[in-house]
């Protein structure tokens, strides 16, 4: 039989964070998954990990690939699951029984991409010192380790793009899909690190420019929000300068 969901981990060089992966992954209270680890051949201690726990890993490899959205591809390219979820090393589901509530979802045959909220945290200072993030897909708040998609996408829409510098080739790929077909899941699916390479200042420049290119924000706003990250507190210039030079609003 096949299994239900397929989890993959994609690793290089962090066997610390990634046994943080594998406990929260063998707690799970749902079990009918495969778990499919993707490594980068790293040299750090990690691939011996995975060999201490290759009874738990379904299918891994640990081989040189070309990024992290190569390693993906290869997951992607193994895995059996008709839903898919990406929990890379240093991630954790949010608590044991995550995967069981999302399977108890009564419209998952009419969705095929279901997104819900996160923790996030610094691993290294303290694992359980959370802060809530909250998924809006109109705003582009979406982190694909809280993510769990049918596989089928990407039959439809293709695997993820590969490029030297491009660090949101997920985000372009859930632009793709048909919004009847998304499902917001108004509960946390997991717990990320934030200190990886997803929160520096150029992928949120490149996610701008893919919200431009996709019509999801006009060219004022592209514009406003870009000098906006750049300048703390910049809309309350505006707002003042509107007010100063007596600019404003009114109902």
């Amino acid at each position: 039989m096949l299994p239900k969901l397929s989890i993959i981990t994609i690793v290089l060089n962090n066997k610390e964070f990634f046994a943080h992966t594998l406990e929260s992954i063998r707690e799970q209270s749902f079990k009918e998954f495969e778990y499919i680890v993707i490594d980068g051949g790293s040299r750090d201690g990690t691939l011996e990990l995975i060999k201490k726990n290759k009874s738990r890993i379904d299918y891994w490899v640990s081989e040189p690939d070309r990024g992290i959205y190569d390693a993906m591809n290869k997951g992607l390219k193994v895995a059996k699951g008709e839903w898919i979820i990406y929990l890379n090393a240093g991630d954790r589901f949010a608590d044991r029984n995550v995967l069981a509530s999302f399977f108890k979802l009564k419209n998952l045959e009419d969705v095929d991409f279901v997104f819900g909220n996160w923790y996030t945290c610094n691993l290294l200072k303290d694992p359980n010192l959370l802060f809530p993030g909250f998924a809006n897909y109109e705003k582009g708040a979406i982190l694909h380790q809280s993510v769990i998609y049918k596989k089928k996408l990407h039959d439809l829409y293709g695997n993820y793009l590969i490029t030297p510098k491009l660090i949101i080739s997920d985000y372009i790929f859930f632009l793709t899909i048909p919004k009847a077909k998304v499902f917001h899941f108004d509960q946390p699916i997991s717990i990320n690190d934030n200190t990886g390479v997803s929160t520096a200042p150029w992928s949120y420049k490149q996610k701008l420019a893919i919200d431009f290119v996709f019509g999801r924000i006009t060219a004022f706003q592209l514009v406003f929000l870009f000098v906006k990250f750049h300048i703390p507190r910049f809309d309350r210039y505006v707002i003042n300068f509107f007010k100063g030079n007596k600019i404003w609003f009114k109902k």
